[in-house]
């Protein structure tokens, strides 16, 4: 009897541990956990969190977000991240830093907010200045800027106070080529040196554009006066309008269309790009004379011609880019330059760029751009002095 309550007992105790096991919920194959919720990691050993840096590089899907390293939370979770932008609101670098604070998110493990903060004045270099100087190197500060960037450290100017070969590029954007805008009422001026002057609008002297004004006043006599400090495209094209200016530049196609279609203004020389030692027109202004083939008209040849070319080649290159402050790891650059490469095939983002900046761009990544920053910035210094020698002549600079 004995025995056979002792067997009752361990068959009753059995069944409950049984009963007790069956009743946690079973775990499926490839289950998605609840919303905002991290799936525990298999060993206390795996464990990570959210402000740890992934250590290993992440791998992506084509249209996904970056995958986590199993066991690990997503290193944005939670974050924000500011993105710096060194201009005024409305113009291309805006645009820019809106576009891809728009869809991001969408590619960061995590997916992160991402905030807008426009911080204009000295033709970006005040942004640039601080972001260089003050942002942490966490990947939560990000700087969006231009050319003039490149172009001032190339120059050695006093307002410089960094150095780009030391950011973590993330991207670049180029357009296809700067145009140049005079108001009719204006055109005849810009050849006859008796006339009044023609008044050039623009943010600074240094931006890729001056390569056509500069060399234009120098070799083709050009009667251009310049005014500084304008904030951005926005508040150009208004000036433009009230005949406040006569002359200014930009990219945007909409822009210069609408102008002329209004019949305010002449489109009358652009950039272009240097292919194979021919200058090639923009594909929607064919129409537009690129201004290298002036100078080649002209005969310009030398250090003057090596300036020129050195002076507008960023522009194809480093029109609008987007950096993580120095020291920035890699781990944390890899995860930002991998969700902007998957970033660029969404269709919605190419409209978005087509739209708003130019129909027609390239896209270049993390450090094939420091490459060419850095490739740009050993140029010899005769050439680097020459347009400095053209500033001071027409008085833009003492």
């Amino acid at each position: 009897m004995k025995s056979y309550l002792a067997s009752l007992f361990s068959f009753v105790l059995l069944a409950g541990v049984v009963v007790a096991c069956q009743s946690q919920p079973a775990a499926t194959p490839g289950s998605t956990p609840a919303a905002g919720r991290t799936p525990s990691p298999a060993t206390p050993e795996a464990k990570a969190t959210p402000t740890s840096i992934p250590a290993a590089k992440p791998t992506s899907v084509p249209g996904t977000p970056a995958a986590t390293p199993p066991g690990a939370s997503p290193y944005y979770q939670g974050k924000t991240i500011e993105m710096v932008v060194a201009s005024a609101a409305g113009g291309p670098s805006d645009m820019h830093g809106r576009a891809l604070a728009a869809f991001l998110p969408q590619y960061l493990p995590g997916n992160p907010k991402v905030i807008i903060r426009n911080v204009p004045g000295g033709g970006g270099s005040v942004a640039v200045n601080s972001f260089y100087n003050k942002a942490k190197p966490d990947g939560l500060s990000l700087l969006v800027s231009g050319t003039s960037a490149f172009t001032d450290q190339k120059l050695g100017l006093d307002i410089v106070n960094y150095d780009l070969r030391k950011l973590r590029f993330i991207e670049s954007l180029a357009r296809s080529g700067q145009v140049l805008i005079i108001r009719k009422d204006a055109l005849p001026r810009l050849t006859d040196l008796r006339a009044p002057a023609v008044v050039l609008g623009c943010r600074e002297a240094t931006e890729a554009y001056q390569g056509m004004t500069l060399w234009g006043r120098e070799f083709l006599g050009w009667n251009i006066r310049w005014i500084l400090g304008f904030a951005g495209v926005a508040e150009l094209e208004l000036a433009l309008r009230r005949g406040e200016v006569d002359m200014m530049a930009t990219s945007t196609d909409t822009l210069l269309s609408r102008l002329r279609a209004e019949g305010v203004a002449e489109l009358i020389a652009q950039l272009g790009s240097l292919q194979k030692d021919k200058w090639v027109p923009r594909s929607d202004f064919p129409e537009v004379p690129v201004f290298g083939n002036f100078l080649i008209d002209k005969g310009v040849k030398g250090v003057p011609w090596e300036a020129y070319k050195s002076w507008i080649t960023p522009d194809s290159a480093l029109d609008r880019w987007l950096a993580a402050p120095p020291g920035t790891p890699d781990t944390v650059a890899s995860l930002l330059v991998e969700a902007i490469k998957e970033m660029a095939k969404n269709p919605k983002f190419d409209e978005m760029i087509k739209k708003t900046i130019s129909p027609v761009y390239t896209m270049s990544y993390g450090e094939d751009v420091s490459d060419i920053v850095k490739g740009l910035l050993n140029s010899p210094p005769e050439v680097i002095e020459y347009p400095l020698q053209l500033q001071r002549k027409f008085g833009i600079t003492r």
